[in-house]
Order: structure tokens, then C-alpha cells, then sequence
């Protein structure tokens, strides 16, 4: 069995490389990634010249360096051409360790007033287009304007999508052992993303079924199955139908590969970062890898559509159930020697130095938990 330690580093480890892993492969169907690249992708790869196309809203950089996409409102979204090395991070796992740094600074869990302070102080706004991006620009303006940060997520872009899931991995370590209060946690802080109570927006619930995942995931019997369970507890009734199709299929095919033409054919046409669509793929991952890290990271990184978002669930739940010791070494070793002079992150750590500071913080919450149970008994 994985000590917390292992798991925690297991999960900063396996959550950047799918990020980093499944941005290769992202916007492109199934079929599209093994033409591209010759088959299914199992390493971490460079993407030369990024942004210098953007099929999805049909724009060509040309040989401009940037792409500037104008918005009847605000500010232009921007994307800029640049070359990213193996390992380097994108949008949501940028989000991640901005969470993973209010984390560590507090030393335990994170009030939503706190995490926005983060993102007003860690983010250069010139940075804009090159790992961070259109919806993040929206929330950083909309704190520097002073809307307050229960209201931004009113006004964000991409309602509905995954990128508020991509903050909640590191809440659920937080909470290790308390799926609930992980659940509760994602759901307040999901507000700075998005709303709550909007047709068809499951956003800040699925960002509450990744945490709770996570959180049970830490327990000494936890297995997949507790792991599937708790995540589908947190979901309304239409969002747990759609994930529940999901795991039907995946107990009816014999190998992963089979279940790709079946999503590619269910969201033909729809938006490609769904979050429930992303958090059903991820868990049919995560279900057929038996919680493996390696297979759940692959899987999802090869499925088509928003790859690297659900890599990043399959395998963050997958290290939280079996630690570091399921991640690959030269994997680790990548994303480890690439941040460190990452001119475009908004954290230099690595893996290693994030875990160490979650660590130290979810040891301060347990001993705070701890002194709490032990001063209620002693009333009994």
C-alpha cells in the first residue's frame, strides 16, 4: 500500500505529465492522433510553433507572432506562437498550481478570497497566450477590475467546460480522507470559474466529484469501484446518467481502443470540453485501467477530444489510489528538468518540490483534525 507521501507525490507527478502528456493530442479525434502520430501516443512530446494554427475557431497566424481573436466584450483573446518543449505545462495545469500555491502558502485548506489573491499576484498578464488563455484571462480581469471572486465565475468564459475541474485535484489532497468536505471545498471554490444553476452546467459538480475521487481515493481500502462511487455521488441526476452510460460501455468492450468510436460518435458535434463529457471518459478511463497510472494517463491522452483533461483525472484518481511508484521515472524526469526555467509558468516547482508542500500542509490539517476529535472526546 502507497504511504501519503507516495501518493501525494504520485499525483503532482502523473497530474503534469497528462496535462502536458494530453496537450499534444488535444482538439484531435481518435483516428486523427494515430494518423498524426503513427499510432497512440505514450510519450511526452514537443509541439514546434504552437498556436500557429487554431482549427477550432478557424484562424491561421499566418507569420504574425500572436493570433488575436476580438471579443464584442473585453479584451481580445490572445494566443501566441511558441515553441513548447516535451513536459511543459498548458492552460489547466497552470490553474492547478496556482491552486497548489495558495495551498502550500496557507498551509491547509483555501478560502476562495485566498486562491484569487493567488491568481492577482502569480499571474503576468503578458504571459497571456502562451500557457494560460482565454477564460483565465477573463477571471484575472475581472479581479484586477474588482469584481469579487464569488461573483467572477458569473462572467468567465467557456461556461460549462472542464477548465474549472482542472483547480480540484489538489483540493482533494487537501482533504485527503474527506470526501465530503473535498466536495464542499470544490464547489466554493469553483465559483471563480463558474455558476452554479445554469441549464446543462454541471461545471462546479464535476469539479466536486474530482475532488471527492481524489480525497476517498487516499483511504487504506479505497479501490476504483469506492473511488466511481463517491465521484457519481456528487453529481446531479442528468450528469451521473451520462457518466453511468459511460461505464456501461466500458464493461462491455474487451479493450479501451473500443470505446473511442463510441464517445467520438455520442459528442459529434458538441462542444469539445464538456465537463461531464470529459469526467465520463475519464472515469470509463480510470474503470478499465483498474486504477493504474500509467494505462489511466495513455488511455486518456489517446481517447480524442479534450485529451489531456481527462489524462489529468484518470491518472491524478489512478496516483492517488497507487503513488508514486506506478509513474514512470523518465516521465518524471521530463516534466522535472523542464519547469525549472519555464519562462511562461506561473510556478517553477517541480513535482517533487509541489508535493513536498502539500504534504506539510495536508500534515497540518490531519494534526489540526486530530487535536479537534481529541478535545470533542475528552467532553464526551
Amino acid at each position: 500500500m502507497a504511504t501519503l507521501w507516495e501518493k501525494v507525490y504520485g499525483i503532482e507527478a502523473a497530474t503534469t505529465i497528462a496535462n502536458s502528456m494530453g496537450d499534444v493530442t488535444e482538439m484531435y479525434s481518435w483516428d486523427e492522433i494515430e494518423q498524426k502520430f503513427g499510432g497512440i501516443v505514450t510519450e511526452l512530446l514537443p509541439q514546434p510553433d504552437k498556436w500557429s494554427e487554431l482549427p477550432v475557431f478557424g484562424a491561421v497566424a499566418g507569420d504574425k507572432d500572436h493570433i488575436e481573436i476580438p471579443q464584442e466584450w473585453g479584451y481580445p483573446w490572445i494566443y501566441k506562437r511558441h515553441d513548447r518543449p516535451p513536459g511543459q505545462s498548458e492552460d489547466g495545469h497552470e490553474r492547478h498550481r496556482l491552486m497548489v500555491t495558495a495551498i502550500i502558502e496557507k498551509g491547509g485548506r483555501v478560502t476562495l478570497e485566498e486562491l484569487a489573491k493567488i491568481w492577482l499576484r502569480d499571474i503576468d498578464p503578458d504571459n497571456f497566450g502562451y500557457l494560460l488563455g482565454p477564460q483565465d484571462q477573463a477571471i484575472y480581469y475581472s479581479l484586477k477590475a474588482g469584481v469579487p471572486p464569488w461573483d467572477v465565475g458569473r462572467y468567465a468564459s467557456f461556461p460549462g467546460m472542464i477548465g474549472t475541474s482542472k483547480m480540484m485535484i489538489p483540493v482533494g489532497v487537501i482533504n485527503a480522507g474527506n470526501p465530503d468536505q473535498a466536495a464542499q471545498d470544490a464547489l466554493d471554490l469553483g465559483r471563480l470559474k463558474d455558476q452554479r444553476g445554469r441549464r446543462d452546467n454541471y461545471a462546479n459538480e464535476v469539479a466536486a466529484a474530482v475532488a471527492a475521487g481524489v480525497a476517498v481515493a487516499f483511504t487504506p481500502d479505497a479501490t476504483p469501484a469506492l473511488v466511481i462511487d463517491t465521484a457519481l455521488a456528487q453529481l446531479p441526476a442528468p450528469a451521473r446518467r451520462e457518466v453511468e452510460q459511460a461505464l456501461e460501455w466500458a464493461g462491455k468492450v474487451s479493450d479501451w481502443r473500443e470505446l473511442r468510436p463510441m464517445f467520438q460518435e455520442r459528442y459529434a458535434g458538441r462542444p469539445m470540453s464538456n465537463a461531464v463529457e470529459v469526467l465520463s471518459g475519464a472515469t470509463a478511463n480510470f474503470l478499465l485501467a483498474d486504477g493504474h497510472v500509467e494505462d489511466a494517463i495513455i488511455q486518456g491522452v489517446n481517447m480524442g477530444r479534450d485529451c489531456d483533461c481527462r489524462a489529468y483525472i484518470a491518472g491524478g484518481w489512478s496516483a492517488a489510489l497507487r503513488g508514486i511508484s506506478e509513474v514512470p521515472q523518465r516521465w518524471i524526469d521530463t516534466v522535472s528538468e523542464q519547469v525549472v526555467d519555464d519562462p511562461y509558468t506561473v510556478s517553477r516547482r517541480t513535482p517533487e518540490e509541489s508535493a513536498r508542500g502539500l504534504y506539510d500542509a495536508l500534515l497540518n490539517e490531519l494534526e489540526s483534525s486530530r487535536k479537534r476529535v481529541e478535545s470533542m472526546l475528552a467532553l464526551a
